[in-house]
């Protein structure tokens, strides 16, 4: 599968974003906090205050699991938190977690947590994944596109050229293609509920496949159904 994209698999990593109900988070009090009425520094502050906990939480059982399933030692590792993110770096991995207010809806919050493998998944071993308390459920490809400049009828023609290949793709193969071209996004979505998703904005591509969570298992999953597109990122990994 060919989408006509300067791919960079040796910038590609594995993530999870979730949005939550503000109210939902654990350090939330009904009756002391207020959700915010929109987006702004206050917001954000809020939002970092009551996840600090569960942010720090999980930055921990992570170092602490590298440790013991990985057969690390501290010299080996570095973890590290800030107001609204922590990060943990091994060996074989590096990991970060953000959190902050949802820019869609500021009633919730936004979970980012970012996997970047240093070694191919056939050198992780099968529990690798138990490390983390969230699990990654998507691939991502940055790709270099080059700059159109104001001219909304050339941005409106490479939009046009990627929707193209990603529908070409869907009639010989099956699937369906929904558009977003006010945003610069495009989705197909497989006959087996796989997702591959180009964001113009952002240049990244991204594939999730359905009841495939994980590092490894993602990786070696893409790999052998979309050998095009992630064989690059393990070969690069080797």
């Amino acid at each position: 599968m060919s989408l006509d994209l300067d791919l960079e698999p040796a910038r590609a990593f594995l993530r999870h974003r979730s949005s939550t109900p503000i109210t939902a988070l654990p350090g939330f009090v009904r009756g002391r906090h207020r959700l915010p009425r929109g987006q702004g520094r206050a917001a954000e502050q809020l939002v970092h205050e009551l996840g600090a906990a569960t942010l720090a939480d999980e930055v921990q059982a992570i170092y602490d699991a590298s440790k013991r399933l990985l057969g690390l030692r501290r010299r080996q590792l570095s973890r590290a938190l800030a107001a609204g993110g922590g990060n943990v770096d091994a060996p074989q991995f590096e990991y970060a977690i953000e959190l902050g207010l949802d820019p869609d809806d500021s009633a919730r919050a936004l979970w980012l947590r970012r996997f970047t493998l240093l070694v191919g998944p056939s050198a992780l071993p099968e529990g690798f994944d138990e490390l983390f308390p969230v699990v990654a459920n998507e691939l991502v490809i940055p790709f270099i596109e080059p700059p159109i400049a104001a001219n909304i009828d050339s941005a409106s023609a490479r939009f046009d050229q990627l929707v193209d290949r990603l529908e070409d793709f869907a009639e010989i193969h099956g699937g369906s293609v929904d558009e977003d071209e006010d945003n610069g996004r495009a989705t197909l979505l497989t006959t087996d509920g796989s997702r591959i998703s180009l964001d113009l904005d952002t240049r990244e591509l991204s594939l999730e496949i359905l009841g495939v969570d994980g590092c490894r298992a993602l990786l070696l999953e893409a790999e052998r159904r979309f050998a095009a597109i992630a064989a690059p990122v393990t070969a690069s990994l080797a």
